[in-house]
């Protein structure tokens, strides 16, 4: 059972691999610094250019993970290829008339899925453009890279997928899909399938799955457990159950409230492997109905439930919701943030691996604008591509500097230098935290005229994109911006010592402060 990761609403001790530095501003050379660009009420759900050769692109992450930084340099991702693993990509020639994406020639198609061709077929039968999204999104931040689609449908296609990536040389590949057969440990097929890939020389960007609110684990033996659901009429639904003990026998079933008041079993899971069973596609109607698991055999168990759309409410278990692949090691695992913030969307699915292993090991920004017919495309999927991206951008970067750019090496920087969020350091839910390009704070010049009601006049420079601009006195705020520049005429100040407080973020986070002590005039 597979599925992609988008959401189904709206919606210390780290070494350097030799040759690694521990700045991304020291790493692609020296920053010529300029006044920050301004984007359009950034921040606010605007509209964000991309680089001047590509001004029709739309990419808000990128310029929140500072990638402006590197296409002011000129670095577009020229020589570099990504491949783009997915069940479908419907709708390519669409993306490709409107602009979205360039010619099919300019690209690598390499479809696996004799049934569903390129268009793919999801678990529940239909074409899917979902792989169409990730290319855009990848195209979007490193528009000069190759980008290379590979369409898969079964786990035997997804194996031959990540071998044929890794024996073509592809250095970079995208895989914002999930399987939710166990086992959850890195050590499942799609999981060594990623490893070997990694081994061969692949960086392995997979999301980290969307599962924190469709993922329950616990024991019901003896006896069963019930989990109430609230499907929207029409939904498919799809469930799979799985444990680690050998000897255990356990089901799902979908039951539904008859007219009468009795519960009615509509549907059963069977036998999906020797420690697992799933559900066959269900749609959902107007009728109450609720999951009832039950273990039949065996020594009391520890029972893992997936959901593939639905959630479950309270009695949902985000700890531990990663499934595979995004458990390998070899993969550099992504979490999601949405783009304007730094909260952790809620459907992230978190860490630890069922081996006690910490991922994620990453976030990076979603619900982005990509293509205007699909507005706010999200997930932990957009979130993955993102990343993606950005390593091209970064391994562009690395080789015209003559520096190294292995796998390892790109995995370290992204994770040393990415904004720290939630729980400081690494953590289970953010990993290091979001990915970024730019990892410098911008410059701050203030100046304070003198006189009764003195004149603070500030300048701020950055090689990206300032985000916020703000001046505050003893604590309280006097003016934020959205601008470089700025200035705010002080009140008169009290007999005393005050205290001036400037501070400039970037939107890549990179936070520079200045502070001042000013005295009141005697009176």
């Amino acid at each position: 059972m597979a599925g992609p990761d988008r959401p189904r609403h709206p919606t210390p001790g780290a070494r350097a691999p030799a040759g690694v530095d521990s700045a991304l501003g020291r790493l692609i050379g020296s920053r010529a610094v300029r006044t920050g660009h301004v984007v359009a009420a950034a921040l606010l759900g605007a509209t964000v250019l991309a680089p001047p050769a590509h001004s029709a692109l739309i990419s808000q992450g990128g310029v929140r993970m500072g990638a402006d930084v590197l296409w002011s340099k000129g670095i577009l991702g020229q020589g570099q290829s990504v491949a783009i693993l997915d069940e479908g990509f419907a709708g390519l020639d669409r993306s490709i008339a409107l602009g979205e994406l360039p010619p099919r020639e300019a690209m690598t198609i390499h479809a696996l899925d004799p049934v569903g061709g390129l268009d793919g077929r999801t678990e529940f039968g239909i074409p899917t453009q979902h792989g169409v999204r990730m290319a855009e999104l990848v195209h979007d931040i490193a528009p000069e890279a190759r980008l290379v689609l590979v369409g898969y449908r079964t786990i035997e296609q997804f194996e031959h997928a990540a071998a044929w990536i890794a024996a073509h040389g592809i250095p970079i590949a995208s895989h914002s899909n999930s399987f939710l057969t166990p086992p959850f440990d890195g050590t499942g097929r799609a999981a060594r399938a990623v490893d070997a890939a990694a081994a061969a020389g692949v960086l392995w960007v997979n999301s980290v799955g969307n599962y924190a609110q469709r993922h329950w684990r616990g024991t019901v033996a003896p006896g069963v457990g019930v989990i109430p659901i609230s499907p929207t009429p029409g939904t498919p639904l799809l469930f799979s159950l799985s444990w680690a003990v050998p000897g255990v026998s356990a089901s799902v079933a979908v039951e539904r409230l008859a007219p009468g008041g009795a519960w009615i079993e509509v549907q059963r899971s069977s036998p999906s492997g020797p420690t697992s069973q799933s559900t066959s596609p269900l749609m959902a109607d107007a009728s109450p109905s609720r999951l009832v698991v039950r273990q039949e055999a065996g020594a009391p168990a520890v029972l893992t439930l997936f959901s593939q759309t639905v959630g479950f409410g309270p009695l949902a278990v985000a700890d531990g919701s990663i499934p595979t692949p995004g458990d390998a090691a070899g993969a550099l695992t992504v979490g999601a943030v949405k783009w304007t913030g730094t909260s952790v969307e809620p459907y992230s699915s978190q860490g630890a691996t069922d081996d006690g292993r910490p991922k994620p090991d990453l976030v990076g920004p979603t619900y982005v604008t990509s293509n205007p017919e699909w507005p706010g495309t999200a997930g932990t999927s957009a979130a993955t591509a993102h990343v993606a991206a950005a390593a091209a951008l970064l391994r562009q970067a690395r080789l015209a500097s003559g520096r190294s750019a292995r796998p390892a090496d790109l995995r370290f920087l992204l994770t040393r230098t990415a904004l720290d969020l939630g729980a400081r350091g690494p953590d289970p839910v953010y990993g290091a935290g979001q990915a970024r390009l730019d990892a410098a704070a911008p410059r701050l010049l203030v100046r304070v005229a003198p006189g009764r009601r003195r004149v603070v006049r500030v300048r701020s420079r950055d090689e990206g994109t300032i985000r916020l601009v703000r001046i505050s006195l003893d604590g309280r705020s006097l003016r934020a911006v959205r601008r470089p520049a700025t200035g705010v005429r002080l009140p008169v100040l009290r007999r005393g010592r005050h205290r001036l407080t400037v501070s400039v973020e970037d939107m890549a986070g990179n936070v520079r402060v200045r502070t001042r002590t000013l005295r009141g005039a005697r009176r």
